[in-house]
């Protein structure tokens, strides 16, 4: 898998000539906003990330750099190299990285002794800085360091639907490049009849079906699994299908039939059928984890707009009570006037 990513990492520059639109900046957004989303990541998740960031900070505009910067600032350990490289540029990039705790640590680190001399200094207490870079952290990546959140997923979202076929082929499989974890961490609903009733509305071209199934078993929106099945290029089903592991000729027969867009072309099937095949279920499910932030969004907005409508409601009644008390004196100031 290493090798796969490193190797498409190699073609980005070849990607953008052929594609007519440079898709690196969004590539390392969506790679830096997921990495983030973790507090801490292992030796080789780090490596890995640090490889593909370093290449893509030097091909990406000033615009990106400072984003990145300004995502990797909030982070409790990032990548030492990176942060070195975005502090030594441009002072717009440098700033929001420049008094980071890890660039302190390293700077901090005593220079390994002489043979046979005592050390001056007592060693800096790694646990000490940690606790300190812990405290800059929002109460909310702290509490719920395994979810990706709501404003980060609908960011990446509408920047995968954004991007073209190449991006997104580029995008979902450097998803685990960028932050990788275990399969089966997302919420999803293990049902043996799932594939047999996702074909079958697929077959019948009854797409709204096939989102009802859809939102069901990824735990998604209504909105947002009509969204994966009336895409007009097709990876989203292909990410959605391989998070449900379905087996692979059941894939096809839905990617020929679901959306007449993407059935029309044999040679479209083929390709998403290789991307199937070719990407992680991990990745998948990362893909799924922005869906799922997206529904407890939506979850939350309705809680609000119900506590809203109350309110509203109530306002009304007490118009209509002020209006009702005030109906009277304004017959009783008529009736005196016509007296009169």
């Amino acid at each position: 898998m290493e090798s796969a990513n490193l190797s498409s990492l190699d073609n980005l520059t070849h990607l953008g000539l052929r594609s007519g639109v440079d898709m690196r900046p969004t590539l390392l957004r969506v790679l830096t906003d997921l990495y983030v989303q973790k507090l801490t990541h292992t030796a080789d998740e780090e490596r890995h990330y640090t490889e593909l960031a370093l290449r893509l900070l030097d091909a990406v505009d000033v615009p990106t750099r400072v984003a990145v910067a300004a995502r990797l600032s909030r982070h409790l350990s990032p990548p030492v190299r990176i942060i070195e490289r975005l502090a030594a540029d441009l002072p717009d990039v440098a700033a929001p990285v420049r008094d980071h705790p890890a660039l302190r640590r390293n700077q901090m680190a005593p220079p390994a002794p002489l043979a046979g001399a005592e050390p001056d200094l007592a060693p800096i207490d790694d646990a000490e800085i940690h606790v300190e870079a812990h405290e800059e952290q929002t109460d909310a990546t702290v509490e719920e360091p395994h979810l990706i959140g709501t404003d980060v997923a609908g960011e990446l979202n509408e920047l995968f639907f954004a991007a073209d076929a190449d991006e997104r082929r580029l995008i979902l499989l450097n998803f685990e490049v960028a932050v990788p974890f275990a399969a089966g961490q997302i919420q999803l609903v293990r049902d043996a009849a799932v594939g047999r009733r996702l074909e079958s509305a697929a077959l019948t071209r009854n797409r709204e079906e096939f989102a009802q199934h859809l939102a069901q078993m990824l735990n998604i929106s209504r909105t947002q699994a009509r969204r994966v099945a009336g895409d007009e290029l097709g990876e989203p089903i292909v990410a959605a299908t391989k998070a449900l592991n379905l087996p692979r000729d059941v894939v096809y027969r839905i990617l020929l039939f679901v959306n007449t867009t993407v059935g029309h072309s044999v040679e479209r099937v083929h390709t998403l059928a290789a991307l199937y095949d070719e990407m992680t279920v991990q990745a998948a499910e990362h893909m799924v984890a922005i869906w799922q932030a997206l529904q407890r969004n939506e979850r939350a907005a309705a809680r609000h707009r119900s506590l809203f409508w109350n309110d509203e409601a109530r306002a009304r009644a007490r118009n209509a009570t002020a209006a009702v008390r005030r109906a009277p004196a304004a017959r009783r100031l008529g009736e005196r006037r016509d007296v009169s």
